[in-house]
């Protein structure tokens, strides 16, 4: 594949309908919620002749593009080649990478972007740092993320005897069958604001920490998503009490796990487990089949959500610094 081409759009039909037929649907990259971050993003095809091959979108600020502290993953999102052999898939994106690596050293002075776990090649950038001998790309952090396949949930209805079950922690699973035996968990499955910031308040505050992000901003967001029917939140009660909430984007067949938290730290409490192993179950019957559960790489919070048997994929920020003179 040659002949790529790079170009900015500011149609977000096109833009969106793209990614909902991509290989890597992220909902950061969505229009909606670019469009309310309030922020300025600018949003790029990479195409061959009239054919969209991959999309990226930058924080614009002049020559400098640095990450906001708003969203996780700025990915580049690729075409879904279907019907081809795995290593013209693994040349195609390299190419793509390429000519966006090219991109940035033609356009910008400096350059951080976050990609997702589908973004596995870093060939161009240190290539390019070895044909002149400088470093102007760098690996500026590796982190880790969990994806699980919903495909194993085979049987939803006999849930103990598929490999998805069989692949949780022995501890997720006794917690999961303590859940059902033991307490009487209501699942409510509907986007409710008030539960959402009132379990997000009370788990900072139960940290002794103040919220680090604009919970009234995400609450616009979710809402407008929402809409679309492109997030999925389930509440757990017991006895009319709210006991946690979990959401989770829902882009076509792939979803990320955003928010969840509980109201309190009873240690008898499991709502946020049986409430996650009954979102993976819905979420499949909903046509999802991979849930990204990002955010392994504190030791707490990783340690918990590997228990949930997902693959564990790297992620990288890449920085360049390039001075035209």
């Amino acid at each position: 594949m040659s002949n790529l081409s790079i170009s900015s759009t500011i149609d977000n039909v096109a833009w969106d309908n793209f990614l909902k037929k991509s290989q890597n649907k992220n909902i950061y990259s969505h229009s909606i919620y670019l469009e309310n971050l309030g922020e300025k993003f600018e949003k790029f095809f990479v195409k061959k002749d009239k054919e969209i091959f991959a999309s990226f979108f930058l924080r614009s600020d002049k020559k400098l593009i640095n990450l906001s502290d708003k969203i996780i993953y700025t990915p580049v999102v690729f075409k879904n080649f279907i019907d081809k052999p795995l290593s013209s898939i693994n040349t195609s994106k390299f190419e793509i990478i390429n000519e966006i690596k090219n991109f940035f050293v033609k356009n910008y002075t400096r350059i951080e972007f976050t990609s997702d776990y589908c973004f596995n090649d870093l060939r161009p950038f240190y290539w390019h740092n070895f044909d002149i001998n400088k470093e102007i790309f760098r690996l500026k952090e590796l982190k880790y993320t969990s994806v699980v396949d919903l495909s194993k949930i085979d049987d939803a209805k006999n849930l103990e005897q598929t490999s998805f079950f069989k692949d949780l922690s022995v501890r997720v699973r006794q917690q999961f069958n303590y859940a059902k035996s033991k307490r009487k968990y209501i699942l409510n499955i509907n986007f409710c604001e008030e539960t959402f910031k009132n379990t997000i308040i009370k788990t900072f505050e139960r940290q002794n920490k103040k919220v680090n992000f604009d919970l009234s901003l995400h609450c616009k967001i979710l809402e407008k998503l929402n809409k679309e029917g492109l997030v999925y939140m389930i509440s757990v009660e017991e006895s009319g009490v709210k006991k946690a909430f979990l959401l989770f984007s829902r882009l076509e067949n792939q979803s990320i796990y955003l928010f969840g938290g509980r109201m309190t730290d009873d240690k008898d409490d499991y709502s946020l487990t049986y409430g996650m192993i009954n979102s993976f179950v819905n979420l499949k019957n909903l046509g999802v089949s991979y849930v990204d559960l990002e955010g392994i790489n504190s030791p707490k919070r990783g340690f918990n959500k590997l228990g949930y048997g997902g693959s564990i994929l790297p992620y990288y920020t890449i920085e360049m610094s390039y001075n035209h003179d």
